[in-house]
């Protein structure tokens, strides 16, 4: 099964008096930061779309909200952090290796500006996001038009990696019915990536504001397919949209996830999805998206027996799913949601423990500084799904 990743992230300042400091649309233009990542690899790779304003080009760019003017012109990019994304790899470990490549070559660039990353699944200061300018009438009717910029006003305070398995030789019918699998069992299994329990500075009374907030605005999974196939199946889901290039044709991009503070976790939590696709014996898939019950996870992660057995019933159908493919490694790859079910943590509760014993509000540096100390770490077996040090060189 292919993968490709995109992964958002914090900036923040790393050096001088304001170390620390998260820099986002309320203290960072766009015209400051955009020409200290112009120069950025993949810039003319044709295997990934960049959108008709040039701005997501590259396996980096810069990720918030796009304002115009009323005539229509771009006129500037609120700006909430910076997204990685990987070109299509073969498997899942390739893909998390070219992830680690490119971050490091990014946080080179960055840190000569005293600038780093930081991970976190919902800014942890902003109570909102406002317009300001308000909308006007051009961005509103843009707006009503594409989907894409729904819920922008929560979007631009969330983070959180898209993940993206296709499967080459799968009919559309069997990518849909993957799809609606993933939709529906989604409030399971986002616990295991809650990685937000903070709102507007201070500590938020459950594991994810980001879960509790996006869903009703946002979809966890989307389906890309050709023209074709889109004419036929396009009045029978709403989880379908037109591919951009060839190559997207069949890709299905998982959406739901919270940010994820390790290599190790990300890795799980991709086999766990190519799992969840190929277990049939998982039923009832729908398009619905559960508001109520994303929001009961988000407050009571896995202390809830419902959303408790609920992962663990999914987690079970998915590791069979990759036995029988004969995918050891990735069964093997599952163990720290394992774990995390036995514990009945999420990521959420590290993140909690590190801000009241005076630490940051999100995780501090990015997976390349996480996947250096899971190499010196005892505490969870070493996965043979991840990569093995020195880093790859970047694609």
């Amino acid at each position: 099964m292919h993968c490709g990743i995109e992964f958002e992230y914090l900036l923040i300042d790393r050096t001088g008096p304001t170390a620390g400091r998260i820099r986002d649309f309320s203290n960072l233009p766009f015209t400051t930061i955009q020409p200290l990542l112009e120069r950025r690899p993949g810039r003319g790779d044709p295997g990934l779309a960049s959108g008709d304003l040039g701005i997501r080009s590259g396996y980096w760019y810069l990720e918030g909200d796009e304002r115009f003017l009323p005539d229509g012109r771009f006129h500037t990019l609120a700006v909430k952090g910076v997204e990685i994304r990987t070109p299509p790899a073969e498997d899942v470990a390739q893909a998390v290796a070219r992830l680690l490549a490119i971050e490091q070559q990014l946080s080179d660039q960055l840190a000569p500006h005293g600038l780093g990353l930081g991970i976190v699944g919902f800014n942890p200061l902003r109570a909102i996001y406002p317009f300001d300018p308000p909308l006007n009438p051009w961005q509103q009717a843009l707006r009503q038009a594409d989907r894409g910029y729904d819920g922008s006003h929560i979007s631009t305070l969330s983070y959180g990696p898209d993940i993206n398995l296709s499967l080459p030789g799968w009919t559309a019918t069997h990518a849909l019915a993957a799809a609606r699998r993933l939709n529906r069992y989604a409030p399971y299994i986002v616990p295991f990536s809650f990685h937000s329990p903070f709102a507007a500075g201070a500590l938020w009374p459950g594991y994810s504001r980001r879960s509790y907030e996006r869903p009703r605005y946002r979809p966890a999974v989307k389906l890309y397919l050709g023209a074709a196939e889109l004419t036929t199946w396009g009045p029978r889901s709403q989880l379908l949209y037109p591919a951009r290039l060839p190559r997207e044709e069949g890709r299905i991009e998982f959406k739901a996830f919270d940010a994820l503070p390790s290599p190790r976790l990300l890795t799980a939590l991709c086999h766990l999805l190519e799992g969840i696709c190929l277990a049939d014996e998982l039923a009832a898939a729908d398009e619905a998206c559960d508001l109520p019950l994303y929001r009961r996870a988000a407050l009571t992660g896995f202390d809830d027996p419902h959303i408790h057995t609920g992962a663990r019933e999914v987690l079970a159908c998915a590791k069979g799913a990759l036995l029988r493919q004969g995918a050891t490694t990735a069964v093997r790859a599952l163990a720290p949601l394992e774990q995390l079910l036995a514990e009945r943590r999420t990521p959420a509760h590290s993140l909690r423990e590190q801000y009241c014993a005076g630490g940051a509000m999100y995780h501090e540096g990015g997976l390349v500084a996480a996947y250096e100390q899971e190499l010196t770490t005892t505490r969870l077996p070493p996965s043979s799904s991840t990569p093995t040090s020195p880093l790859p060189a970047p694609p």
